[in-house]
């Protein structure tokens, strides 16, 4: 049998990540696409991400393991199954959620904790029997607190509040650069009418970390921080795990120093990055079949 390759899809609200590695872990080929959560960014956009990658990869994978946010229900599964199947017919495709393959990489198949704080939010738990259990995750409209969204949309909110009082001019300003906005009081109608969107709304969030500890960034962060510890506070007794479970965190958002800090718990380092996690989990499957 020749050399195999896998390719591993880290599939987010903000940007998608391909890794292209051969059978003997080298990696052929890493980068980088457009948002493919077919929820928040529509199935075009989702599917266009999905399809610019595939046009640049060097060679064809033998096996594919995408994790999406969005694939957590059925329909969901099945739409990047077909997408994916669409495009490679030759391979073999698995398609997990993005916790899901984030947990892989961070932690492996072994009993913890993972904190995802990105775009959106979500503590995933293993127990030792291999169960998974979530906590969080419901998207932008009815969770996902304490995410880069949840920081935009509170950034956005006071803005507006601050504007209508005439308080905190200068935060008014950089929310209104930030958005590309002549005024903050455009932002309503920018987002009926697609200007501005979740990611662009998540981007806001380096811009209030940044201007941490200065209210009101401060009270926004500090909450945030607030609902990320919840999720594990949360997940810990329901997935019957001691409080000195090994707990990992990632995301662009739980990657900044001060919200670590803030959130209180020690973590460790992330063995792998999502998109590897995806490999490493292809390679455990059919180890196991």
């Amino acid at each position: 049998m020749g050399s195999v390759t896998f390719l591993g899809i880290d599939g987010g609200g903000s940007k998608t990540t391909f890794l292209l590695e051969n059978d003997e872990g080298r990696e052929l080929a890493r980068f980088e696409t457009g948002p493919s959560n077919w929820l928040s960014s529509g199935p075009v956009n989702a599917r266009e991400s999905l399809t610019h990658a595939i046009q640049r990869l060097p060679s064809l994978p033998d096996i594919v393991c995408g994790g999406f946010a969005g694939a957590g229900r059925p329909e969901g599964v099945e739409f990047y199954r077909s997408c994916l199947l669409a495009l490679l017919p030759q391979a073999q495709v698995f398609v997990e959620t993005d916790a899901f393959i984030t947990y892989m990489g961070a932690i492996g198949p072994k009993p913890g904790i993972l904190l995802i704080a990105g775009t959106g939010s979500i503590a995933l738990a293993r127990q030792s029997d291999g169960t998974m259990i979530r906590a969080g995750g419901w998207g932008p409209v009815f969770g996902d607190e304490g995410g880069g969204f949840w920081i935009g949309r509170e950034a956005i909110r006071c803005a507006l509040r601050a504007r209508d009082s005439g308080e905190a001019a200068e935060f008014v300003s950089a929310i209104e650069k930030a958005l590309g906005l002549s005024r903050i009081t455009d932002a309503p109608g920018a987002w009926k009418d697609g200007s501005i969107d979740v990611r662009s709304v998540a981007a806001l969030a380096s811009e209030v970390i940044r201007r941490y500890p200065s209210d009101p960034a401060r009270e926004i962060v500090d909450q945030a921080a607030a609902h990320l510890r919840s999720l594990c506070d949360v997940i810990a007794p329901r997935a019957d795990l001691p409080a000195t479970c090994q707990k990992a965190i990632s995301g662009s958002l739980g990657n900044q120093t001060i919200v670590k800090q803030l959130i209180g718990l020690e973590f460790s380092p992330a063995a792998n990055p999502p998109a590897r996690g995806a490999i490493l989990w292809a390679r455990n499957r059919l180890a196991s079949s």
